[in-house]
């Protein structure tokens, strides 16, 4: 008999709303040994730790110092994932934080080599990496089955009201969050533009605040460009109502993926063939419905992440494959180098309205972190 290992873990923004999620994740995790949480704010977390029955510290590092943790999550604001993540290196922890890893791209990079100096592992929680559908058209386009890649386009209405923003003052502050729509609710549709796609090469984007009281963006409209040719449209608001899709365009056939609903059809011939070939000058090649293979154990370790097309994977999904990388070296599904790419995308778009220009990648971290101080100060 073999005696399971436990892992100490403790959590640094036991107050916020999102905690419920991290907890049940937990729950699921017989290796997880909760020992201690931290918030800054004692009337949301010292309940919440009689409950976990757990110690409660107002300090992140006194408790880091004290119980030394082999597994620290952060769910706090973001402005406060690096300092805490580095300390929580320092100390020895291994740390998965919430989306997005940072503010600017430049602490994400601090971040990656606090962990990698102290031989620690940090994943971001981009739990919808995990989707089975999600994963089944990543096998897809990395084994070349849309043909070349022409077209990307992504539309995500966020609709939030008014008191949204008005119970959490840090909302839609340059200080609180570093930037709008684009730093709340567009990193897991970023994240997914890069995870199937990889990094465009350049980006020109227009951010505004059409309606909202707010600091910063409730809107965004990007174009991409990669660097095999493809061409990309990005439109995210926290103003406009509807369904949240992506459609990727390749010469061999057409995918939809929508918030509940995926469709796949091919070009028979390939469009690069069809138009070389054809006698017709205006025929366009039949487009036939396919079938998309969609393995419902779509997690780490044959975990089933969700139910059906649509259903959102879960913090759990992330949990495990985090637990299965640090005690028995599987790889993870969005390490800090993965998490970091829908940051910087984010932090281009935002760079490229303000300064009126397209950006080339990889992001100028100095003249990002310069516009931002002067954003916040302003």
């Amino acid at each position: 008999m073999t005696t399971l290992q436990k892992l100490r873990h403790v959590v640094v923004g036991v107050g916020a709303n999102i905690f419920f999620l991290h907890k049940a994740a937990l729950a699921q995790l017989p290796e997880a040994e909760l020992v201690g949480v931290a918030d800054i704010n004692p009337a949301s977390g010292q309940p919440r730790a009689e409950e976990l029955g757990v110690p409660f510290y107002l300090d992140h590092q006194t408790m880091l110092a004290e119980l030394k943790p082999d597994v620290t999550s952060v769910i706090t604001p973001h402005p406060s994932h690096a300092p805490i993540a580095i300390d929580a290196f320092n100390a020895g922890s291994h740390v998965l934080v919430e989306k997005p890893i940072a503010v600017h791209v430049g602490e994400a990079d601090q971040m990656i080599a606090a962990a990698e100096a102290n031989d620690r592992l940090l994943a971001v929680n981009f739990q919808h990496r995990f989707r089975p559908e999600v994963m089944a058209i990543h096998k897809l386009l990395h084994e070349g089955g849309l043909g070349q890649i022409l077209r990307v386009t992504v539309v995500e209405p966020w609709h939030r009201t008014a008191i949204y923003f008005r119970n959490a003052g840090w909302r839609g502050t340059w200080r609180g969050e570093g930037g709008g729509v684009l730093m709340n609710q567009a990193p897991h549709g970023i994240d997914l533009i890069c995870f199937l796609l990889g990094m465009p090469r350049r980006v020109s984007a227009w951010t505004r605040t059409v309606h909202h009281a707010i600091e910063t963006e409730d809107a965004i409209t990007a174009m991409l460009e990669w660097e095999g040719g493809a061409l990309g449209t990005v439109y995210m608001s926290t103003v406009e109502a509807g369904e949240r899709r992506m459609e990727i365009t390749g010469t061999a056939g057409t995918l939809r993926l929508g918030e509940s609903t995926i469709t796949y059809e091919r070009y028979e011939p390939d469009l690069f063939e069809h138009i070389a070939t054809s006698q017709n000058p205006f025929g366009s090649p039949a487009r036939v419905a396919a079938t998309l293979a969609i393995d419902p154990q779509g997690g780490p370790s044959g975990q089933a992440a969700a139910d059906s097309v649509g259903a959102v994977a879960g913090h759990d999904a992330v949990y495990r494959n985090f637990y299965d990388a640090i005690l028995h070296g599987a790889p993870i599904r969005c390490d800090g180098r993965q998490g970091r790419y829908a940051l910087e995308l984010a932090n281009a778009m935002l760079y490229s309205s303000q300064t009126n220009a397209p950006v080339e990648m990889p992001l100028d971290r100095e003249g990002y972190a310069a516009l931002l101080t002067k954003l916040q100060n302003r």
